[in-house]
């Protein structure tokens, strides 16, 4: 069988060539010594159109995109498999030799969390890209990882999106995530606490971002809210009380969340709305008088009909108030400029 000398090509050739490789055969090519890795990461171009995305859940991943292509590496250890693997390779990751076995694209490793460290930090090399996302936990497990945070923050300065999953997560998990973790764009949780007893004291962070969705909200605070800075929110199931509602109109009022643009918040009990304008000046509006809104929940252009408009003194922006459901157990806010 006769062998190619591929790297003693014209370094132009070998980037036409490593363009018309898949994602797949990309990340092949650079496991296979620590010269090929570094020929890859020299011929590849800096990722803008890829995105790496870390899911550390009981069936860990580490996904590529590149348009519409896809790679997933997914990692388990070796006490995971059904019988011990007939044939592992020693691969190199980032220069060190590796026990392996590779099964489609799946790797089976000893340790999954070094492994993951290691596996995204190669991958991140080798596509020149950074960690986009990340998933911690999934809905049928207790286990927040919270190890991959520090890991991330270590790589980067932030992450764009962040996924957090679960069923009675470790408090002390929970808090360490939502206080360390660097997110530009978006936070979205959806995390079930069966026990019951008292609020589990969760501690969050300062947190800035553009978009923060709570899929379950029964366990968060006002206190929670406060810290928060968005500029879309939609909180379902929630057990805030209408002087909860108060306290964060109070707060935006004030220039608190000030990148606020649309709130929406599902309540579990009925809202008075006078006690949510309690010691605020605002304005009631007619109904047939209408404002054009661009709603990123509805993905659409909605008609604001009447409400009541309270106006925030730092910078004069206006909000309309609306209390939708016959039981007045839905609450949005829509600011204008």
């Amino acid at each position: 069988m006769s062998t190619f000398a591929l790297y003693k090509l014209p370094i132009v050739v070998l980037r036409e060539l490593v363009k018309q490789f898949g994602l797949a055969e990309i990340f092949n090519v650079s496991i296979i010594s620590r010269r090929s890795q570094r020929n890859v990461e020299l011929l590849m171009r800096p990722g803008k159109t890829l995105d790496l995305h870390l899911n550390v859940t009981e069936n860990s991943m580490i996904s590529v995109q590149r348009n519409d292509e896809y790679l997933h590496v997914k990692v388990v250890e070796f006490a995971e498999l059904m019988e011990e693997p007939t044939t592992i390779s020693w691969v190199n990751i980032n220069g060190t030799p590796v026990p392996m076995a590779i099964v489609g694209q799946t790797l089976y490793l000893t340790d999954k969390e070094s492994a993951l460290k290691e596996v995204t930090k190669h991958i991140s090399k080798v596509f020149r890209c950074k960690v986009q996302g990340v998933s911690l936990g999934d809905s049928c497990s207790f286990n927040m990882p919270s190890w991959v945070i520090d890991f991330v923050n270590s790589q980067q300065s932030s992450i764009k999106t962040l996924w957090l999953d679960g069923e009675d997560a470790s408090v002390e998990d929970l808090s360490y995530v939502l206080t360390e973790a660097k997110i530009s764009d978006e936070l979205q949780c959806s995390l079930k606490f069966s026990k019951k007893g008292p609020q589990p004291d969760i501690q969050v962070g300062q947190l800035s971002m553009k978009q923060f969705k709570n899929e379950i909200s029964s366990r968060m605070t006002i206190e929670h809210l406060l810290n928060l800075n968005f500029e879309f929110g939609d909180l379902e199931e929630s057990s805030f009380r209408s002087k909860d509602i108060n306290t964060f109109l109070k707060h935006w009022m004030s220039g608190g969340c000030e990148r606020l643009y649309e709130l929406h918040i599902e309540l579990k009990r009925p809202m008075n709305f006078n006690k949510v304008l309690r010691e605020i000046d605002f304005e009631v509006i007619p109904f047939g008088d209408v404002k054009e809104f661009d709603s990123k929940k509805f993905n659409d252009t909605l008609e604001i009909r009447g409400g009541v408009q309270v106006r925030r003194k730092t910078d004069g922006k206006i909000a309309r108030l609306l209390e939708d459901g016959a039981d007045a157990s839905y609450f949005s806010i829509y600011v204008f400029e």
